[in-house]
């Protein structure tokens, strides 16, 4: 397997994983398809992860703490043009190198239950929590003002994960990759011109 040298067997599993769980959703995969990716017998998977929802857990983790991680960091930063942009270029960056992240999120969204609580509780939940502190302390008060926010980050957020999933759509209507990076500096500016 191409890319897998040198990689541990736990590293080769969550691969693996990653793309079962993209294409099929929590529910629609197994570990047993996981086991085959990686050339492994089912129970030796067993050796690394107790259950097919800790397997999960550890592939979201893999893919979300990073990125989450970056969004911190641009929170301390004081609001600016600069602090926005700085958003759109490292969440696009970070879904187009990790394609399956939104993919990901979808299927958990859709299925809803366990898939969709772990993601609220251990990420996006703590996030957004923080968000009163990108608001001015005078727009706080304003309801209107939240609320524009909230559709902001939503549609914001909304365009770059269906730029992603929806890339080989396009790709085949266009006649363009759309990870590419010519391609993903073109949407940066979009998104640019969109937000501001």
């Amino acid at each position: 397997m191409a890319g897998q040298v040198g990689k541990t067997t736990a590293e080769r599993i969550l691969d693996a994983a990653e793309q079962v769980f993209a294409e099929r959703g929590f529910d629609g995969a197994s570990l047993g398809d996981v086991a085959d990716r990686v050339g492994i017998r089912g129970p030796s998977l067993y050796n690394h992860f107790r259950n097919k929802r800790e397997l999960y857990a550890a592939v979201l983790g893999r893919l979300l703490d990073p990125f989450f991680e970056l969004l911190e960091e641009l929170l301390e930063r004081p609001p600016s043009e600069a602090r926005e942009d700085a958003a759109i270029e490292c969440m696009l960056h970070h879904h187009v190198a990790h394609p399956n992240l939104a993919r990901l999120i979808q299927h958990a969204a859709l299925a809803g239950g366990d898939q969709l609580e772990l993601l609220l509780k251990r990420w996006y939940h703590p996030f957004f929590q923080r968000i009163p502190e990108l608001i001015p302390e005078a727009e706080q008060q304003d309801q209107e003002g939240a609320g524009q926010l909230a559709a902001m980050l939503i549609g914001f957020n909304n365009m770059i994960l269906g730029y992603v999933t929806l890339a080989p759509l396009h790709e085949q209507l266009f006649g363009r990759d759309l990870l590419s990076e010519e391609a993903v500096k073109d949407y940066i500016r979009f998104l640019r011109q969109t937000v501001g």
